[in-house]
């Protein structure tokens, strides 16, 4: 037993000073697989230094949504304290691995002109000793799930700056659109003006044109305001600050929709392969299983400690094994038994709801991104071309006084109104592709940050 404990404490030791690094790795080129992009953990002034380069050189061109997953995994640091939080979990590892430490204990007895009496004992506790690969086979379960949640955390902080830079070049896109029609409508206005001073327009007509103009400009000026407001999400999604903040500058706009339908077939069974939340709730169980088996030892042999006293008397040493026993009057371990019983039965049907619940959300995400891909393609194929057509003609018509300023009114809106719908219905695509694409590295909800972050591992009651 000496011999196996020297040599499994300092293997333990090794394993929690190394494996967090290799860990790291091991989720860099994970998140890297799944969405085009590793995490680096820099753990040197020398890395710091080289991601920050990188980070400068990213900066320097304007930002695709790509390119904004690629900063956000070298600049927020909501991505170090994913790798960080890799640390605590081996440490709470080593706890789990190590058995339990022997209590020591001596006592010196003297007077009534006897020889002073010393006696010397050990004892460990016999139930620990016994359950060291069951605490072991728990630790490892619940940092299995760490490693998921951490896994979970970067690929998160990558959802939420793809969908932040979407947002924002599509936001840029429709206040670029209505400064445009801001200056149209500016123009007729003036020419409005015109041909009022000139008796040739009424009043009425010359008021549309401004009421139209005026209506442009809120617009254009809420757009404006929105775009500020996608940028600052930006801004957070990838923990840029100061010069940085303010200096990048982003793609014109985002590119169409795929003309080809999206192979959405069997994405539940690919989503549940590499769901994070499946991974934590698989862990849940394991981890829950081990500490039943061990509260059922512990219910047999209650405090059952075994060790080895000497004692030494009037200058002659004896020596025996000790063996101690709670005496079961009381306490049973039957609640002991109970908990550990009902945290296993529902962590297991917590890990079933999990898995339905990722399988159904993927068939989700696969209509959704598929229907925003037709939506989109519709529009700018068919919908958008139809729309210029109809107010080239209502141009004409209004020319050869066919139909009434009111209606050519009614076709500029139409106009603006599709011009803004193509827009919006590109990015609802890459929203939901993005939706799509996140899911299937791993992680399901929302894009956005740690409001939407999974609840980290939970040791099971017992651990």
């Amino acid at each position: 037993m000496r011999r196996a404990l020297a040599v499994l404490a300092p293997a333990a030791l090794a394993a929690c000073a190394t494996a967090p690094v290799e860990t790291g790795r091991a989720i860099s080129a994970r998140v890297e697989a799944g969405i085009g992009a590793p995490a680096p953990w820099p753990r040197s002034e020398e890395a710091r230094a080289q991601q920050a380069a990188a980070v400068a050189a990213l900066l320097a061109e304007p930002l695709s949504p790509d390119a904004a997953v690629r900063v956000a995994l070298l600049q927020n640091t909501r991505v170090v304290a994913a790798f960080e939080a890799l640390g605590v979990a081996q440490a709470d590892y080593l706890e789990a691995l190590l058995p339990p430490n022997p209590v020591l204990s001596a006592t010196r007895l003297t007077g009534g002109g006897a020889p002073a009496k010393l006696s010397v004992s050990g004892a460990i506790d016999a139930i620990d000793l016994l359950a060291t690969p069951l605490r072991a086979r728990a630790g490892g379960a619940t940092r299995n799930a760490a490693v998921a949640t951490a896994t979970g955390e970067v690929l998160r902080v990558a959802g939420a700056a793809r969908a932040a830079m979407i947002a924002y070049i599509a936001a840029r896109q429709e206040a670029d659109l209505l400064a445009q029609a801001a200056d149209v409508a500016d123009a007729a206005v003036d020419a409005a003006d015109a041909l009022y001073a000139a008796g040739n327009t009424a009043k009425v007509d010359r008021d549309r044109e401004r009421l139209f103009a005026e209506e442009i400009a809120v617009q254009r000026d809420l757009a404006v305001a929105a775009v500020a407001a996608a940028r600052e999400r930006v801004n957070a999604a990838l923990g840029l600050q100061g010069s940085a903040a303010q200096s990048w500058s982003a793609a014109a706009r985002l590119p169409a929709a795929p003309a080809e339908p999206l192979d959405v077939a069997a994405v539940d069974a690919r989503a549940l392969a590499s769901s994070v939340d499946v991974a934590v709730a698989v862990g849940a169980v394991e981890a829950s299983r081990a500490v039943a088996r061990k509260s059922w030892i512990a219910g047999l042999l209650p405090g059952l400690e075994i060790g080895v006293e000497r004692e030494r008397d009037g200058g002659e040493w004896t020596s025996g094994p000790s063996l101690s026993l709670a005496a079961p009057l009381f306490d049973l371990g039957g609640r002991a038994r109970l908990r550990a019983a009902s945290a296993l039965r529902r962590d297991a049907a917590l890990a079933q709801a999990v898995s339905a619940e990722v399988a159904a959300e993927a068939r989700a995400r696969g209509a959704e991104a598929e229907a925003a891909r037709a939506a989109a393609v519709r529009r700018r194929a068919v919908m958008a071309p139809l729309s210029a057509d109809v107010f080239d003609g209502a141009q004409r018509d209004f020319g050869a006084m066919q139909i009434s300023l009111t209606q050519l009114l009614e076709a500029k809106r139409q106009r603006l109104e599709q011009g803004r719908a193509l827009v919006r219905a590109t990015r609802d695509y890459w929203m939901a592709q993005a939706q799509l694409d996140l899911l299937l590295a791993g992680v399901r909800g929302a894009t956005a940050g740690a409001d939407t972050a999974a609840a980290p591992a939970r040791a099971p009651e017992g651990h």
